[in-house]
């Protein structure tokens, strides 16, 4: 039931064109968000067996402002916005193989200092670290990666091995997959626990419901994230922890799964609830 205002905008505000209508058959509904926090380090940590990346995340702290304060061997509270974001880039940089050359051309960085950067990064993760060398080892030997759930990826060696360009992208690739397909799959699960657990709340049952209007549905996923239409009323609360519980149930890995609520009249102006 979202409605599409606007279209003409940048990319920049792509946020602004999922509205929520204020009235639908006299019922009031709001946008809420359902974003799974920091859900691909953590699978990374999970995978690596990285217990300095597993304390960090487990700490209840921002966690790239206290990444930021490691790498630049400086005082938390003296970390600047661009220092938290360049963290925060780096650590994603590494899960899509990012180049030192594009972090610094990204970060405005010179290559010097991105390469000085990079490496502190991974001597303040040397486990994880080491589990990215096994693991493009790993697809060297073996032509394949999997997912968490063992959802495979396959790759042709015949002319890669002898061809470097085709190694570094498949070294990449096999990364990205491992990490993504395992956050794909434990979003799926929570999708389709949710479902089951709406269905029988909310069947679509005219003998039991007055209205064929559900008090909530899902509008979208994106990456890590779920958007949902929910009613405005007086199981709003209800409906958001169960949601939310849903969504931390962790038979996955060995870490937990926070998840941080928004809501608002737009996908642009939501502000936390939870």
């Amino acid at each position: 039931m979202a409605y599409f205002c606007n279209l003409k905008l940048s990319a920049q505000n792509i946020f602004s064109v999922f509205i929520t209508p204020w009235e639908l058959h006299n019922l009031s509904f709001q946008l809420v968000s359902f974003d799974y926090s920091q859900l691909e380090l953590r699978i990374l940590a999970h995978l690596s067996n990285d217990d300095k990346l597993k304390a960090r995340l487990i700490i209840d702290t921002d966690f790239f402002i206290s990444l930021a304060a490691d790498l630049l061997k400086k005082p938390e509270h003296e970390i600047t916005h661009e220092q938290r974001q360049n963290a925060k880039q780096i650590c994603y940089g590494i899960l899509y193989g990012m180049s030192n050359e594009t972090f610094a051309r990204e970060t405005q960085m010179n290559i010097i200092e991105a390469e000085q950067f990079v490496e502190n990064f991974y001597k303040t993760f040397p486990t994880m670290a080491q589990y990215l060398v096994d693991l493009k080892r790993h697809v060297l030997e073996n032509g394949y990666v999997q997912s968490i759930h063992g959802r495979p990826l396959y790759f042709d060696l015949t002319h890669t091995i002898s061809n470097e360009i085709l190694k570094a992208r498949m070294e990449r690739q096999a990364i990205n997959f491992v990490v993504q397909a395992s956050a794909c799959d434990i979003m799926k699960v929570a999708m389709e626990r949710i479902n089951q657990i709406l269905d029988r709340m909310f069947p679509f049952d005219l003998k039991i419901r007055p209205t064929s209007i559900r008090p909530v549905y899902l509008v979208l996923q994106i990456h890590d994230e779920l958007l949902f239409e929910i009613e405005k009323n007086s199981r709003t609360n209800e409906i958001l922890n169960i949601i939310r519980h849903a969504m931390e149930i962790n038979d996955h890995i060995n870490l937990s799964l926070p998840v941080q609520i928004k809501s608002g009249d737009n996908w642009e102006s939501m502000v936390s609830i939870v």
